[in-house]
């Protein structure tokens, strides 16, 4: 299982993106700030300070933030129906895609802009396999 933990101006909507994208079950922790636990990985939604929070702009939708040294990737089971997801969860599809060593890996933007890749098996993928 891999952690990772992201921090949000939104967390209940960042929750609910990585909800529907990792298909994990969220848990609410004390501190209002959510832990979301699927088979392959635990990622936790922690809010940022209000302080900090005043000067973050997020755009609807998000624009990429592509400047961070960091892209998280996760598994996914059914490549094709989880990027169907992504835009009814509040992210965007991205036109990069590539497929390496029999998987195809799609970057997509999560609500805040972050840019993340899923991947998947090639035949779970319908329709993807052109590049971008």
């Amino acid at each position: 299982m891999s952690s990772l933990v992201i921090f949000s101006k939104n967390v209940s909507r960042m929750a609910a993106f990585y909800e529907a994208i990792l298909d994990a079950k969220p848990r609410v922790e004390p501190s209002g700030d959510v832990r979301l636990i699927s088979e392959r990985d635990e990622v936790l939604i922690h809010s940022i300070p209000k302080k900090i929070a005043r000067t973050v702009e997020i755009s609807t939708p998000p624009e990429a933030r592509d400047g961070f040294p960091l892209k998280p990737i996760f598994d996914v089971g059914a490549l094709g129906a989880v990027l169907d997801v992504v835009p009814t969860a509040g992210g965007v599809v991205t036109a990069f895609q590539f497929t390496a060593d029999g998987l195809t890996r799609h970057d997509v933007l999560d609500p805040d802009g972050n840019v993340i890749q899923l991947r998947g098996r090639v035949s779970s993928s319908p329709g993807a396999g052109s590049q971008g």
